[in-house]
């Protein structure tokens, strides 16, 4: 089973110095492993960091914001909410940088935890504290289409469209919620509207999105090969799944490579070449496309790459390989249904 991107997002362990392997113990020596180890999506190992930062007292505040993270990477939202509280418990009182950001953390655990009243509450104070909060009349916006107020939640993405210099960016994105939320039908009148109203302005890379988006692909096509030559990843990306749209799969796939080719690496490019390969039965190459695409690092991609990377090897029938990185895989989302069932049927093999 092929997986689609994800939208717009981890164990107490004995306390000894000699088993927190990289942790050191000074400063907020543990607090920046712990957080270095996050940006490597080991979520486990931050834990260890942050369980001896606290026996070597550092900084509290920061420390339980770490942890939080890590607990939202290992999908453990409710002990993210904890660690997210007991940070704020050793702030100063001041609302800082750092407290904005622990709060978007914090609502963005309610959220998955469905707990939108919640989520709501916050992004309202911090809009209460600042009415330029981009992030937050936005993020506000996608619970209340969960709570089903859609015309309540297009308010708040019009603020939010009205804060950005790239405000269509910003309403694919919201048309993408809509369509997760169950509002299509009226997202994609909303792009309609707005794609006629600002007809004179909107470029053809914009206006190929647009028609993409209204699976309108014939029109797709026209503006964004227009805008191909511009060496844009976003127009080659929707681009490409434009041809794979109109069933014309090994145009996609000179769409995708012409961009790699001549263009800085990317990773969602590199997941959809793959993608496109598999379904070619060209397994051999995309298993090398998703593999480049984990080379990269982290990204918001890397665990569609991941992914698929274990899908490719099953279809070329490395089944022992597939196993091993499956459970690699699920020691970092431990959570993905999709993969347990995945795990369940390599057993098998």
């Amino acid at each position: 089973m092929i997986k689609g991107k994800s939208t717009r997002g981890i164990g107490i362990f004995l306390l000894a110095v000699g088993l927190l392997t990289g942790c050191g113990s000074k400063n907020n020596e543990n607090i920046e492993q712990g957080m270095t180890l996050i940006s490597e999506s080991d979520y486990s190992g931050a834990l260890e960091c942050f369980e001896a930062a606290m026996v070597y007292h550092e900084d509290e505040e920061l420390l339980y914001r770490g942890q939080g993270i890590a607990y939202m990477g290992l999908y453990q939202y409710e002990e993210a909410i904890d660690s997210f509280l007991k940070s704020f418990e050793y702030a100063d009182g001041k609302v800082s940088a750092l407290e904005y950001d622990t709060n978007y953390y914090l609502a963005s655990a309610y959220y998955k935890l469905e707990n939108y009243e919640e989520a709501e509450k916050i992004y309202s104070a911090m809009i209460g504290l600042s009415n330029k909060e981009l992030d937050a009349y936005y993020l506000r916006g996608c619970t209340y289409l969960q709570e089903g107020y859609f015309d309540t939640a297009l308010l708040d993405f019009e603020k939010a469209f009205s804060l950005t210099e790239s405000p269509v960016d910003l309403l694919i994105d919201a048309y993408l919620e809509m369509e997760q939320a169950g509002f299509k039908q009226e997202g994609q009148a909303y792009l309609q509207t707005y794609m006629e109203s600002h007809e004179k302005t909107l470029q053809s890379s914009q206006k190929g999105m647009l028609y993409y988006y209204l699976e309108d692909y014939a029109n797709a096509r026209t503006y964004l090969d227009g805008a191909l030559n511009l060496g844009d990843a976003e127009v080659s990306l929707i681009l490409g799944k434009t041809y794979e749209k109109l069933g014309t799969l090994d145009y996609a796939t000179v769409v995708y490579q012409t961009y790699l080719d001549s263009n800085a690496p990317d990773a969602a490019i590199y997941d959809s070449l793959g993608i496109c390969l598999m379904e070619q039965g060209n397994y051999t190459d995309a298993l090398d496309a998703f593999q480049a695409g984990v080379d990269m690092g982290e990204s918001a991609y890397i665990q569609n790459l991941l992914f698929h990377r274990i899908i490719a090897n099953e279809y070329l029938g490395n089944f022992e390989t597939a196993k091993s990185l499956m459970s690699e895989y699920l020691s970092i989302y431990p959570n993905d249904e999709t993969a347990i069932r995945e795990s369940q049927f390599l057993q098998t093999r």
